[in-house]
């Protein structure tokens, strides 16, 4: 695998769990200690030496077109972001934004992203460093709602995924934040493919672990200590607001 200096986040979705807060922008514009968490991805993506972001739009799709101008133009040229819109957005899920970017994202491997996260920088440089060609980022539980819980063997393989806590003894908790090889994402594409009129409103979760199960595996990345929050709602807001330690 070579170095890869592409980024892809989704964020096409409504946010309807913020209420009020995303009436009028899209849920990865919702500030986290004074700035936009979306934002916040892209910033640290550019730090961490991304040069390409992809962002899988829907609603409210002017706020990100505004975001890439802005970017590209105060880059000029050391990095190109794009919007790739989803007229669907209302009516799928995670999996269909990230399917529906496969012509922008072409032949690279790239990392992937969800757009409601703030991190700090080494679960970046970390996934990228690691040895592994498609790996899966987690961290001990510690979010008190919404987990996604992730289970992995002795050699680091992912072996299962549950939003069930009782559902095995979890190795830690979903992050959010992928590294995928083009071989691993052109699989779940193809895949995909085959259930997206059936299943529009799969999350990509589902569909990395299905193909990890069954057809090509993929690895677990664990980071013990790592600084990161989920914000889904009010009360994730509050509660990273207090407790996730990012400048």
């Amino acid at each position: 695998m070579g170095k890869i200096t592409t980024a892809v986040i989704m964020a096409a979705g409504l946010g309807t769990r913020f209420g009020r807060y995303t009436e009028i922008i899209p849920k990865g514009f919702v500030e986290f200690k004074g700035r936009g968490v979306g934002g916040r991805s892209v910033e640290t993506l550019i730090d961490c030496g991304i040069t390409r972001i992809i962002i899988g739009t829907g609603y409210h799709k002017e706020r990100y077109e505004a975001l890439a101008s802005e970017i590209n133009a105060r880059c000029a040229g050391r990095v190109s972001v794009e919007c790739v819109f989803s007229p669907r957005y209302a009516e799928t899920n995670s999996m269909y934004t990230l399917y529906n970017c496969r012509e922008a994202i072409g032949g690279g491997d790239f990392l992937l992203l969800e757009s409601d996260l703030v991190f700090e920088r080494r679960a970046i440089t970390d996934l990228l460093d690691c040895e592994f060609e498609s790996a899966m980022l987690i961290a001990p539980v510690t979010k008190f709602q919404d987990q996604y819980y992730v289970q992995m063997n002795e050699r680091c393989e992912l072996v299962d995924c549950s939003t069930d806590e009782n559902a095995f003894k979890p190795s830690g908790e979903l992050v959010g934040i992928h590294k995928l090889s083009n071989s691993f994402y052109q699989t779940c594409v193809e895949e995909y493919a085959k259930i997206v009129d059936a299943k529009p409103k799969l999350g990509y979760e589902y569909m990395l672990h299905g193909v990890s199960q069954n057809i090509v595996p993929m690895n677990v990345l664990k980071i013990d200590g790592l600084q990161w929050y989920e914000i889904d709602d009010e009360a994730d807001l509050s509660y990273a607001e207090a407790n996730v330690e990012i400048n």
